[in-house]
This record gives structure tokens, sequence and C-alpha cells, in this order.
């Protein structure tokens, strides 16, 4: 989803992305307590953006990873 007050997330560091999503989630914790349902709601679609960024820069360097892991294969195997 897209909320209008959230900046791009691609534009923050990694440290920065973790760091504002556990800040989030401690103010959806304070909100919930209190009982702040439209607030809970906002922070969800915030977080949830948060998160779809934090696990599209999860796949991205996990599929880099295997993409490196398959070509160095061939080296390591010489059949004569």
């Amino acid at each position: 989803m897209y909320h209008p007050l959230l900046a791009d997330p691609s534009t923050l560091k990694d440290s920065e992305l973790e760091n504002k999503i556990i800040d989030l989630s401690q103010k959806y914790h304070t909100a919930a307590r209190f009982g702040q349902g439209i607030m809970c709601d906002q922070i969800v679609v915030i977080l949830d953006s948060l998160r779809q960024e934090q696990l599209k820069r999860s796949h991205a360097l996990l599929t880099k990873t295997r993409n490196n892991q398959n070509k160095d294969l061939g080296d390591l195997i010489k059949v004569n």
C-alpha cells in the first residue's frame, strides 16, 4: 500500500530502514495500548511499505548470492 506521508523507502540505507521499522513497531504498540485504532491503521500501512522494501532487498541479495554461487561451482569440479 501507499501512504502519502511516507518518503520513498528505497532511498533509505538498510540500517535506517531497520531503525524506522523498530521505531514504528514501538509506536504501534503504544497506540494499540491506548485504543487508538485509526492511528494503528495508519502505522500498519507505513510498516507494511517499509517491510516490503526490506523483503525486496533481502530477496535481491539472496538472488545475487545464489547466482554467484552457481558460477563458482564450475571451477571447483574438473573432469578429465
